[in-house]
C-alpha cells in the first residue's frame, strides 16, 4: 500500500469519525431540546440555519486564506466551482431564513390560547359540516331541474325557474363564502410548529382548511359545469337582484374567488402535504388520536370526487373562472360606449322638429275610448336615427293601463276580486292592491300632467316609467288586445308595476330582469307562469341572443289573425301620411301588412 493511498484512506476515516461524533452529539442535543418542548419552527430551524450559514462563511474564508479558492492552472484566475456552490447554498439558506421569519409571524389563528383554539375548532368544524351539507342540498335542487340549463337552443328562464334559481343562488352564495371564511381563518396552519408541542394544532388546522378548499372547489366545479351550459342562466346570476343581497357579477365573483387556477394549485400542494402527513408523520394514527378521522375521510372522498371529473373539463372550467376578470373589464368599457351611442341615436332626428308628431291629441283621445287595460301598443316616430338600429318597421312597444279611474272601473270584476282576495287574505280591488304595494308609484300614477292622466307603462332611455298617452305616442300607433281573462290582465299589470323604476337595457338581454328594454317589459308582464295564464310571445335570436323586436309582435298577429285560437285581436291603428303631415285611422288590413314596411317612410311614398 503506497503512502498516497494510506493518506487518502486516513483522510476519509477522519471525516467519518468527525461525522459520526457530530451526528451523535446533534442527536443527543436534538432529543434534549425536543423533550423540553422547543419548537422546530422557528427556534430549532433558525438555530440550525445560523450555524449552517456561519459554517459556510468560515469554510469559504478558509479557502480564500489558503488560496485554494482559486484555480490558478488556467490563464486567468477563476473561482473554483465548490466556492460558487457554497455561495449559492448560502443564498438558499438566507431565503429559507426569510421564509422561516414569515412563518414565525403571529396570526389570529396562532394567537389563540389552547382552550380558545379547541373551542374555535369544534365550533368551526360543526359549521363546516353544516355549510357543506347545505351546499350539497342546494346543488341537488339544481341538478333535479337540469332542464333550465340543458338544450340545444337555450331560452331565457321562465318566471318559476327564475324564482327557483334566485332562491337557490342566494343560499349557495351565503353558504359558500361562509365556508370560505373558515378556510381563510385556518389557512395559517403552517405557522403552527409540526413538532410535538404544536403538532395537534398544525394537523387539525391543515385538515380543516384543506377540507373546506376541496368542498368549495368540487361543488363550484359542479355548479359551473351546470350553469355555464346556458348563457342565459349565467347572465341571470350575474345580474343585480334588487331586494336581495345579490349585487352585480356575483356568479363571476364566485367562480373567480373559489374556482380559479389559484385554488387548483392549492389543492395540488395540499394533496402533496397530505401524503407527507400520512407517510412521514403517521397522520392516520394522529387523526384517530385527535378525533378527526372523519375529517380525514371527508378529504379523501372529496379528492376522489374531484379526480372523477374529466381533467379536460375541469381545466376548461377553471380557466373560464380565471377569465371572469377580463370579461368584466371589457364590459365596463364596452357597455358605456354602447349606451352613449344608443342615447345619441334616440335623441337625434334627421327631419322634422323633435317633439312634433303626426298623431294629434284629439286622435289620441278618440283612440283611448277603444282601449282596455292590458292592451299592447306599438308606436313609431319617423326620422329618428334609433330606427336604424332596430329590426323591422315597428320599433317600440308599450303596455296600456288606462287612467286610474278607467283601471279601477274595468277591474271591478268578481273573478278579479276573488283572485286579489286570495293574494291578500281580505277583499280588495286592484287599485287598492296596487296602492298598498306601491304607494309612491300609485301616487305618481294618480297625478296628471297638464290635465292629462297617466295611461301607460313603457321602458325608454330613462328606464321603466309611467307615462301619459301623448308621451308614448308617435307618428304611428297601433293596439292589440290579448285574448285573455281580466284576471290574466290584472296579473300582467301587477307584474308591470313591479318593474317600474328599473333602468333601460341597452344590452337588449332578455335573460335578466334588472334592466328592461321596451318589448321585454311587455314580454315579462304577459309571460305565463305558475298560476298565471299569460301570453306566449316567442323570442327570436338576434346577434346571438334571444330577444323580441316589436315588429315580431305585429308579425305574430298577421300570421294568426284568421285562426280561432289566435292570441290577440286587432283594436286600432293610426297610420301616418308623411307628405301630408297627418295621421289617419287605418284598417286592420293596413296594420296586418305594416310589419313588412321598410324603415324609412319616405321610401314608401
Amino acid at each position: 500500500m503506497t503512502e498516497e493511498i494510506r493518506a487518502s484512506q486516513g483522510k476519509w476515516l477522519r471525516i467519518c469519525g468527525l461525522v459520526g461524533l457530530t451526528g451523535t452529539f446533534g442527536a443527543v442535543l436534538g432529543f434534549e431540546m425536543a423533550d423540553r418542548g422547543i419548537l422546530w419552527f422557528p427556534t430549532m430551524a433558525e438555530g440550525l440555519l445560523l450555524v449552517a450559514l456561519f459554517s459556510i462563511v468560515l469554510w469559504i474564508g478558509g479557502q480564500i486564506m489558503d488560496e485554494s479558492a482559486w484555480d490558478r492552472r488556467s490563464k486567468r484566475i477563476r473561482v473554483r466551482k465548490r466556492i460558487i456552490l457554497a455561495l449559492l447554498l448560502a443564498m438558499v439558506l438566507v431565503v429559507v431564513h426569510l421564509t422561516s421569519c414569515r412563518m414565525a409571524q403571529k396570526s389570529p389563528l396562532t394567537q389563540l390560547t389552547p382552550s380558545q383554539f379547541n373551542e374555535a375548532f369544534e365550533d368551526d368544524l360543526a359549521q363546516f359540516w353544516e355549510y357543506d351539507q347545505g351546499l350539497e342540498t342546494q346543488l341537488a335542487i339544481l341538478e333535479e331541474n337540469k332542464e333550465m340549463f340543458e338544450g340545444d337552443d337555450p331560452q331565457p328562464l321562465t318566471s318559476r325557474q327564475e324564482q327557483l334559481l334566485r332562491d337557490v343562488w342566494i343560499t349557495v352564495y351565503d353558504y359558500a363564502f361562509a365556508l370560505d371564511r373558515i378556510r381563510l381563518f385556518y389557512e395559517d396552519w403552517y405557522r403552527f410548529d409540526p413538532s410535538r408541542s404544536q403538532r395537534s394544532y398544525h394537523i387539525r388546522s391543515f385538515l380543516l382548511t384543506f377540507a373546506a378548499e376541496l368542498s368549495l372547489y368540487e361543488k363550484a366545479t359542479r355548479l359551473s359545469a351546470l350553469v355555464t351550459q346556458n348563457p342565459n342562466t349565467v347572465k341571470f346570476l350575474d345580474a343585480p337582484h334588487p331586494g336581495t343581497d345579490l349585487e352585480e357579477n356575483t356568479f363571476s365573483t364566485f367562480r373567480q374567488e373559489l374556482h380559479s387556477t389559484r385554488d387548483a394549485a392549492r389543492i395540488g400542494g395540499g394533496r402533496a402535504y397530505l401524503f407527507f402527513l400520512e407517510k412521514g408523520m403517521d397522520g392516520t394514527a394522529q387523526m384517530a388520536g385527535l378525533g378527526c378521522a372523519v375529517l380525514w375521510d371527508k378529504i379523501e372522498t372529496e379528492l376522489v370526487l374531484i379526480d372523477a371529473i374529466a381533467p379536460g373539463e375541469r381545466t376548461a372550467l377553471t380557466v373560464g373562472s380565471d377569465m371572469e376578470v377580463f370579461k368584466r373589464g371589457v364590459n365596463r368599457v364596452w357597455y358605456p360606449s354602447v349606451k352613449e351611442v344608443a342615447t345619441w341615436m334616440g335623441d337625434t332626428r334627421v327631419h322634422r322638429r323633435i317633439g312634433q308628431i303626426l298623431v294629434t291629441p284629439q286622435q289620441q283621445e278618440v283612440m283611448d275610448r277603444s282601449l282596455e287595460p292590458g292592451d299592447i301598443l306599438m308606436t313609431r316616430k319617423n326620422w329618428y336615427m334609433s330606427n336604424v338600429g332596430l329590426p323591422g318597421f315597428w320599433p317600440h312597444a308599450v303596455l296600456y293601463l288606462g287612467s286610474p279611474a278607467k283601471l279601477e272601473e274595468y277591474f271591478n270584476d268578481a273573478e278579479v276580486l276573488t283572485y286579489l282576495t286570495g293574494l291578500l287574505g281580505k277583499e280588495t280591488k286592484l287599485a287598492e292592491y296596487l296602492a298598498s304595494i306601491y304607494p309612491r308609484l300609485w301616487l305618481e300614477y294618480s297625478c296628471e300632467i297638464d290635465g292629462e292622466p297617466h295611461r301607460v307603462i313603457e321602458s325608454v332611455k330613462n328606464g321603466v316609467c309611467i307615462h301619459t298617452l301623448s308621451q308614448c305616442c308617435g307618428d304611428y300607433i297601433a293596439a292589440l288586445r290579448p285574448r285573455k281573462s281580466k284576471v290574466a290582465k290584472a296579473q300582467a299589470i301587477i307584474e308591470a308595476f313591479r318593474h317600474v323604476g328599473k333602468p333601460y337595457d341597452y344590452n337588449f338581454d332578455f335573460a335578466t330582469d334588472h334592466a328592461l328594454v321596451c318589448t321585454e317589459l311587455v314580454w315579462r308582464s304577459w309571460r305565463p307562469g305558475e298560476g298565471k295564464d299569460g301570453l306566449e310571445l316567442t323570442l327570436v335570436e338576434i346577434g346571438g341572443r334571444k330577444t323580441l323586436p316589436t315588429n315580431e309582435i305585429a308579425r305574430l298577429y298577421a300570421e294568426t289573425f284568421d285562426k280561432e285560437d289566435r292570441p290577440m285581436d286587432f283594436v286600432y291603428f293610426l297610420d301616418a301620411r308623411e307628405k301630408e303631415g297627418i295621421a289617419v285611422v287605418a284598417t286592420e288590413e293596413d296594420y296586418r301588412q305594416s310589419y313588412k314596411r321598410v324603415k324609412w317612410s319616405f321610401w314608401q311614398e
